[in-house]
Formats: C-alpha cells, structure tokens, sequence
C-alpha cells in the first residue's frame, strides 16, 4: 500500500500543475500591448472615428466634384378645366390627365462663392484629425498597459522581498530559540525574535493582495475578464545605456511635435477654411445645369397605350446670392474668434507640454541617481546583516543588531525596486509624450 502511495501523489502533483498552467496565461509585455490593441474600447471607438472620417473624405469629393442628377416624376389629374366664353360659347383649356418626366443635372462652378475645394480640404483635415486621434489614444494606451504591466513586476518583486524578510526573521529565531534553550540567549531576545517574524506576516498578505489587484488591472486594460488567472514575465530592470538625448532637445521634441499640438494645427487649419467658406459666401454661387423633360397630356378618352409624349432638352447657369449679407458678417466673427481660440488652447498646450516634459525628464534623472545609489545600499546592507548574524553567534552583537540588520536590508531592497519602477514608468510616460 506503502509502494502505491508516492506514485498516486506525483499524478495528484502533475494534474493540479496542468490544471494550473492551463488556467493561467503567461503574457509578456509586448504580448500584454498587443492584447489592448486588438480589445481596448477607446481604441476601437478611435478606428471607428477614422473610418467615419475616411467615408465622409469620400463623400466630400462625390458631393462637390461630381454633378447631381436628380429624377423627377409627377402625375397631374385635372378636375376644373379653366373655361373662356368665345362668341357666347364655353371653350375648355387643358386636358385631363398630365404626366411629367424630369431629368436634371446640375454641377456647380468652383468661382465666386461656391467652396468646391475648401469643403474637399475640410473633410480631409478631419480625416488627419481622427488619424491623430487614433496615434493619441493608440499611445495613451500603450503607456497604460505599460505601467500596469511594470505595476504587476513591482508587486511581485516586493512580496519576494518580503518572502525574503520572513525567511531571515526565520532562520535568526531558530538560532535565538536554540541559544535560548540552551541559556545563551534571554527570553527577551527571544520574543523578539518571535514578534519580529511574525510582524513579517502582514507585509506579506498585504504584498499578495496588491499583486492580485495589480493583475486585475492589467486584465482590464487588455480586455481579458477574471475567469483566466494572469501572470507576467521579466522583472525590474534598469538599462543604464538608454539614451534619449539632451534634455532640450527632448522638451522641444516634444513642444513642436506631440500629438496634442499636432491635433490643435490641424484643427487651425480647419477653422481657417471655414473662415474663408464664410467670407465667400458674400459672393453669388454659380452652377450649370442641364434638364431633359419628357411630358404627356391626355382626357380621359384616350387610353393610356396611345398616350403622345413629347421631350424637351435645355440647358443653363443658374446665379443664387444671399444678400443677407449682416448674417454672414456675424458668422465670420464666430469663426474668427474660434480660431483665436484654438490659437491659445495651442499657446496653452505647449506650455503644458514643456513643463510637463521637464518633470518626466527630471523623474528620470531623479530615479536614476536613486537606482545607482540603493544597488549599492543593497550590497552594503546584505554584507552589514552577514557581519550581524556571525557576531550575534560569536557573542559580540546583541539580538537588536540583527533585527536592525534584517530591517535596513528589506526596506534598502524595497527602495532599490521603487527606484527601478519609478524609472520605468517616468520612461513610459517620455514614451507617450514623443509618440508619433
């Protein structure tokens, strides 16, 4: 019975590990922004608004390049024929029945007040609008998955260090426990090395719930639900050879070509054009037209098989001008003034922008002094709780040598990772901010 029990237990082992690995999805980080690509509403609403735009470009050149053919049909029946009394007899005009058959093409001149053009250039303004719309929302959601991904490697980095922690506060109580059955220790060396493992304890559920929250995060943002467990791959990692380039020539990157001011000179331009759409509509509109007219006018005691019709073929321009010229001198102030608007929201943005820039230029720099600095607190604080641990045996150091130790060492490798993460979202955030 013995004999069958080890093999009944690695089967049990490696069904719950399949079982496990299967529920679980192994993402990387590339795999994580792909995933939000494809799933992300925004994104999705951004490509609709690009396609709308794309259609309405279309729409634009059929209505103002192509003619319009319009077809008209009408059937008039005649109840009261006007009556003329010639000579004392009552003489009827008209006929009974009318049928009317109208084709008629009209194309409008690009002269004068007719915006042919200025409507074709408007629709693919917004058109590049919506194109730096979708690059806008497209970035924003790279950083975010991004950041929520580096937020997933820091909580599972921290739990590991406190993992670490209770695994020292372990390891130091055992040998306090024995030096104190053994009369060495006190016993207030040994409740304090008790209470300062078991202290240990709620970091750790603490660490754990903020890694199942920081999972559910990045599950939402990559349009996964919760019935699939998450977990990521890497870790924390600086790279010192990064180069970005100088510090000006970042912030006026970023000032003259981030996606916000590219969007607000385009939305310039639009306005511009809609100035002039209102200033040309001071001006008479001109169009030619052709008209086909097939006609037929029959009484009642003709039957419709031997109706006569008879067509017509003309042509022309036609001149309409709206000389409510007081209306129009007030839409092209609203105008104006919208782009003396745009005009400072762009004035605005860049001042954002710069100053936006410089912090996350300065985060950076921040970060990377304090990475350089806690790597090597780390090395010192490991070597410092050595060098307590073998002269607490020795005799030398007390029991609160040790716990200050173990202490300095967690929260030094706890700063060295905030540095990291701190680092890496700053960079996340430079990303977005020089995203094309």
């Amino acid at each position: 019975m013995k004999k069958l029990q080890a093999p009944i237990v690695l089967i049990l082992l490696l069904v719950t590990f399949t079982i496990e690995s299967y529920a679980q999805k192994v993402i990387t980080l590339k795999e994580a922004i792909s995933l939000a690509q494809d799933n992300n509403t925004d994104l999705a609403n951004a490509k609709l608004d690009l396609l709308i735009a794309q259609t309405q470009v279309s729409q634009a050149y059929s209505e103002n390049l192509l003619p319009t053919l319009k077809l008209t049909s009408s059937y008039t029946r005649t109840f009261l024929k006007p009556v003329i009394n010639i000579f004392g007899e009552n003489i009827e005009f008209g006929s009974d029945n009318s049928i009317s058959n109208k084709i008629t093409l009209a194309e409008p001149i690009p002269v004068l007040g007719t915006p042919v053009f200025q409507g074709i250039r408007i629709a693919e303004y917004y058109e590049k609008l919506n194109e730096e719309n979708l690059n806008s929302v497209s970035s924003n959601v790279i950083q975010q998955v991004t950041a929520a991904y580096y937020n997933v490697l820091f909580s599972k980095e921290v739990l590991e260090v406190n993992m670490e922690a209770m695994q020292n506060a372990s390891d130091n109580y055992k040998v306090v426990e024995a030096q104190y059955n053994g009369g060495i220790a006190t016993e207030f060396d040994f409740l304090r090395a008790k209470v300062n493992m078991e202290n240990i304890a709620p970091s750790i559920d603490a660490a754990e719930t903020n890694l199942k929250v920081s999972k559910l995060n990045l599950q939402q943002l990559i349009g996964m639900d919760g019935t699939q467990s998450i977990d990521v791959v890497g870790n924390l990692i600086y790279d010192s050879t990064e180069v970005y380039g100088s510090t000006d020539s970042l912030i006026n990157n970023i000032v003259m070509n981030n996606v916000a001011v590219r969007q607000l000179q385009i939305s310039n331009k639009i306005n511009q054009e809609l100035i002039s759409v209102q200033e040309k509509s001071y001006l008479p509109e001109l169009a030619v037209f052709g008209l086909y007219e097939l006609t037929s006018s029959e009484n009642d005691n003709t039957r419709i098989g031997d109706y006569q019709f008879f067509n017509s073929l003309s042509g022309g321009i036609s001149l309409s001008w709206d000389l409510n010229l007081f209306r129009n001198s007030y839409e092209v102030q609203i105008k104006e003034i919208q782009a003396r608007q745009t005009l400072e929201t762009l004035q605005d943005t860049k001042r954002k922008l710069r100053t936006q820039a410089v912090s996350v230029i300065l985060n950076m720099d921040d970060a990377k002094q304090r990475i350089i600095t806690q790597k090597e607190n780390v090395k010192l604080a490991e070597r410092s709780l050595q060098l307590a641990n073998y002269s607490f045996i020795d005799g030398v150091a007390t029991q609160i040598d040790v716990l200050n130790s173990e202490l300095t060492l967690s929260q030094t490798k706890l700063n060295y990772l905030q540095a990291i993460y701190d680092y890496l979202i700053a960079k996340s955030q430079l990303e977005e901010l020089l995203a094309k």
